[in-house]
């Protein structure tokens, strides 16, 4: 156990800067832990990358391939000791293909612990828009000219990449040519003009769509969808489609990864915070921060997962979660991202400079 006091610092999304998580971790350590939370992936493995080690906070909560892929190879990811303390969890194999991603792009290493996970595609209002359509059309419902004006965005960037090129026929995860660059712009183009209701607020839109002002809207899942569902609004649902241009898939999983940050003088507290994340109590806590709640891959301890309660289970989706992972793509990083981010960011830009941006703030 350290036996040094001294602070521990945290980069994080949203929840893990919560005191429920972080309280329990300070008082059992006797230690301050400071926290700030990141609003983009893309940036803030960028930021990581340009600062040099000494600067670097000690715990990193990222997505999953910014850490495999991007991070890890740059040598700003520190190697971690084989398991964490409770594997009870870890030979089952429901959601196995996920659990790569604490590991190396060789497999020999472990570099984080994975904790939420969910699908990321679109949410629809079922008494609107019934589940089987909403699966077969997927993101080409935003074509459709009955639906002209009623649907919202959420303007999570990385997922509206993915989910455009979906929309266009084209596989985000490789290189696009002059004519899928045009049509990638083309679809985007549509896609925010012709919608109501544009915010990176989710409370925002499953509003919208519990009052009838949208009937769906796009890049989001059971992670957003969940508060509206367990305030009592079933007809809220993600929705996964059955199809698509990666291989065939035409969704999107994500699973965070907490890691430890390689700096000149390594915490000493940093590989006992990711043993604590895994513990049934505190991923338990994880599941239900700040009015959400959202899978964890703990819950394949059976104590983890005893804690939900049937209506904790029926927001999550957990019914038909495996079969929506089934039919997903990893979250993974977009070649010439720079490129499709000047694209996307021009286009919105421009409709806010025409005052056609409409947000929910």
């Amino acid at each position: 156990m350290p036996n040094r006091k001294e602070d521990l610092r945290l980069y994080c999304w949203e929840g893990y800067e919560s005191p429920v998580i972080l309280d329990p971790f300070r008082h059992r350590y006797r230690i301050d832990v400071q926290a700030r939370t990141l609003i983009s992936d893309v940036e803030a493995a960028h930021e990581i990358d340009r600062q040099s080690p000494s600067e670097r906070v000690d715990i990193l909560n990222i997505n999953n391939a910014w850490v495999q892929k991007f991070l890890h190879p740059r040598g700003a990811i520190r190697t971690l000791q084989d398991d964490p303390p409770d594997t009870t969890w870890k030979d089952s194999s429901q959601f196995a293909d996920l659990k790569h991603w604490s590991r190396s792009q060789n497999g020999k290493q472990n570099i984080g612990i994975c904790q939420r996970f969910g699908t990321f595609n679109l949410v629809v209002n079922t008494n609107r828009i019934s589940q089987d359509l909403a699966q077969d059309e997927g993101f080409k419902l935003a074509a459709e000219p009955d639906f002209f004006q009623r649907y919202g965005i959420l303007l999570y960037e990385d997922f509206n990449i993915f989910h455009i090129c979906i929309a266009a026929d084209i596989d985000p995860f490789q290189p696009l040519n002059s004519f899928q660059e045009t049509f990638f712009e083309t679809t985007a183009r549509d896609w925010f003009r012709n919608a109501a209701l544009i915010t990176d607020n989710h409370h925002s839109l499953n509003k919208a769509l519990i009052d009838g002002r949208i009937d769906f809207y796009l890049s989001g899942g059971v992670y957003t969808a969940s508060p509206a569902r367990m305030d009592g609004h079933a007809q809220v649902r993600a929705v996964t489609p059955s199809q698509g241009p990666i291989n065939g898939l035409g969704g999107i999983v994500f699973v965070e990864v907490t890691c430890a940050l390689m700096r000149p003088e390594l915490s000493p507290w940093a590989q006992p915070f990711l043993d604590y994340l895994v513990e049934p109590d505190t991923a338990i806590r994880v599941a239900f921060l700040d009015g959400t709640c959202n899978p964890v891959l703990q819950m394949e301890n059976p104590k983890v997962l005893s804690a939900f309660s049937r209506a904790q289970l029926d927001a999550i989706q957990w019914d038909t979660l495996e079969e929506d992972v089934s039919r997903c793509a990893h979250y993974d990083i977009v070649p010439d991202l720079a490129n499709r981010l000047v694209q996307l960011r021009g286009i919105t830009t421009r409709l806010s400079t025409d005052k056609k941006l409409r947000t929910g703030k």
